[in-house]
């Protein structure tokens, strides 16, 4: 069976880039603009292997999409994904952890970079099919994540080496004193208004996982009286009131999303052996 990558974006473009990319690698590709196409095409597949998809879209971002694909009865091994994005950020890099993505990469993604983190989900991608098929996967030659090898050198991770080197750098902004949950909810507003929406106060309290809306209440009043956000009463319901970044916030965003990009442009570049902040 010929091993099929699938590709997910809404933008055309990119899905164009990429099928030239990895098919002049040699790679077989399909691709889709929908991510609940994308579910119902992986479901009639089998020969789906691994999904290469976008982390922001509308109606369902990738780490939805890697959610929704998990949960999904396939009677097979669930392909691996990879998440990518032009925004990256801690917020992300661990929610595709948390969603099983194997790996994350930054736009512009090279075609060196995109076609080798292909070859590792797809190693991988054959070994959970030997996994189900009851046949042991030679470890010596094809290293779980994290796995230690004979060599007795730890693989590399990139997903996990990327939240660690964010984790440091967030702590250059230590005098704005925000704990996780702030940041998270900070950023949450920040994507929501990107993709021109609003968030009440009721749904941004609910909108971080793990995070219960107790905790993110107080954190939402504080980040209010701090000058980071505002609270806009609703003109059409006087019960609600809607959440907006103050322009403090903004520069503080756009600052903070300038180092990443470039620290991970950085990682990319120099490879995992680069120097922590």
């Amino acid at each position: 069976m010929k091993e099929v990558i699938l590709l997910l974006d809404d933008d055309l473009t990119t899905l164009t880039v990429l099928e030239r990319a990895l098919g002049g690698a040699g790679f077989n590709c399909c691709s889709s603009s929908d991510p609940k196409q994308a579910l119902s095409i992986v479901a009639a597949k089998d020969e789906i292997a691994v999904v290469v998809t976008d982390l922001y879209m509308p109606h369902m971002n990738g780490l939805q999409f890697a959610q929704a694909l998990s949960e999904t009865a396939l009677g097979r091994p669930t392909p691996r994904v990879l998440l990518l994005t032009a925004q990256p950020s801690l917020e992300s890099a661990i929610g595709a952890l948390r969603g099983g993505a194997c790996d994350f990469l930054v736009k512009p993604v090279s075609t060196a970079d995109l076609v080798a983190a292909v070859t590792r989900a797809l190693d991988r991608a054959r070994q959970d099919r030997l996994i189900h098929r009851g046949r042991a996967p030679d470890v010596a030659q094809h290293a779980l994540p994290g796995a230690v090898q004979a060599t007795g050198r730890k693989a590399k991770v990139p997903v996990l080496d990327t939240i660690e080197r964010l984790r440091r750098l967030r702590s250059r902004y230590d005098e704005h004193k925000l704990d996780d949950v702030a940041w998270e909810l900070l950023l949450e507003l920040l994507r929501t208004e990107q993709g021109e929406h609003k968030l009440s106060v009721s749904a941004l309290t609910i909108s971080i996982p793990g995070v219960s809306a107790t905790t993110s209440l107080r954190r939402i009043g504080e980040l209010t009286a701090r000058g980071y956000v505002d609270r806009v009463p609703d003109a059409r319901d006087g019960r609600r009131d809607f959440v907006a970044l103050t322009l403090k916030a903004h520069e503080l965003l756009k600052d903070y999303l300038a180092d990443v990009d470039r620290y991970l442009t950085d990682i990319h570049s120099s490879g995992p052996a680069a120097s922590a902040p």
